[in-house]
């Protein structure tokens, strides 16, 4: 950030996001000055889905508990969530309330035919910080009307939406963790230094299974494991046609790591798509009857605890 410069170093490891430079340069051999154009596979895709959120700080006055319900309700082209969450060490509970829905402009990922390409169409966010208390208002109302809209009940997500000191809109956007590029590449003319992906610059994850920063710890562990690997058969007294290059362990990095995170980023695109019910509800009630069959038997919550499950 201050312009200094240091280095050399074997391996630069990309943990930079979804608008990640090191994933460009993997995928192009450049970067582009501005992050919000990267080239190729680099760019995020939008998957056409958006979520609203409304914050209501915890007093030290409210009730604290240490378990919390999360309730989930379903509409038609939307579904809402409501619930309590810790916000840290001897800090009181906040109350959030979601809503996931379809914007009006995509099919999916894709922009409808008579919808011009502007970047205000698929923003990330209009105001974060909510400075302006017009702006906080005008969130409100149209985060309720969009649920009564969508035909979700507000009795519990109403209140926490009226009396949420923040709301923001963010939409979803995601990184296929199949790449041809690969997660890793040697940097020409460096005598052998590479870049390489964890996390959101290698998979960035649709949230619907809530795993983003699971995967990218697990990233991170698989990742460490085979260069302590590399680095131990440096040390040991086998010969060089027996040595594998760090080439070889960043690719069985990638290897065991892209086809755990793509297992995933399938079920929670997918999911994301079904819970919202389709435009105006159009597979709703096909939605409905799946996820009370799926709990029933139980493959609901066993798609949840896989997704959990360490593969490093």
């Amino acid at each position: 950030a201050d312009g200094s410069i240091s280095g050399p170093y074997d391996i630069v490891v990309g943990a930079d996001g979804i608008k990640s430079a090191c994933k460009e340069f993997i995928e192009t051999g450049k970067i582009s000055a501005d992050p919000s154009k990267r080239e190729g596979a680099a760019a995020a895709l939008y998957s056409g889905i958006r979520i609203k959120y409304s914050i209501k700080d915890g007093e030290e006055s409210d009730e604290q508990s240490d378990t919390a319900t999360l309730t989930q309700y379903f509409g038609n082209g939307a579904f809402a969530l409501d619930g309590t969450y810790g916000a840290g060490a001897s800090k009181p509970n906040t109350r959030s309330a979601f809503l996931i829905y379809l914007d009006e402009n995509y099919l999916g990922p894709f922009r409808k035919k008579d919808i011009k390409a502007t970047t205000a169409t698929a923003r990330e966010n209009a105001d974060w910080t909510q400075d302006v208390e017009k702006t906080l208002e005008t969130e409100r109302m149209d985060m309720k009307n969009a649920a009564k809209a969508a035909g979700i009940p507000t009795i519990d997500v109403g209140p926490t939406m009226d009396s949420a000191d923040r709301i923001f809109s963010l939409g979803v956007y995601y990184h296929n963790p199949f790449s041809l590029s690969g997660w890793s590449k040697e940097v020409a003319g460096s005598g052998g230094a590479n870049v390489v992906l964890v996390g959101d610059s290698a998979h960035a994850l649709p949230p619907f299974l809530g795993q983003g920063a699971n995967q990218a710890i697990q990233d991170a562990y698989c990742l460490c494991s085979k260069l302590y690997e590399f680095n131990a058969g440096l040390e040991s007294e086998i010969s060089e046609e027996e040595m594998t290059d760090l080439k070889g362990h960043l690719k069985a990095y990638q290897d065991l790591r892209w086809r755990a995170t793509f297992d995933i980023f399938f079920k929670s695109i997918f999911l994301g798509y079904l819970e919202t019910g389709g435009p105006e509800g159009f597979y709703a009630k096909f939605r409905d009857v799946f996820f009370k069959t799926m709990g029933f038997v139980g493959v609901a919550e066993r798609v949840l605890f896989s997704a959990a499950v360490p593969k490093v």
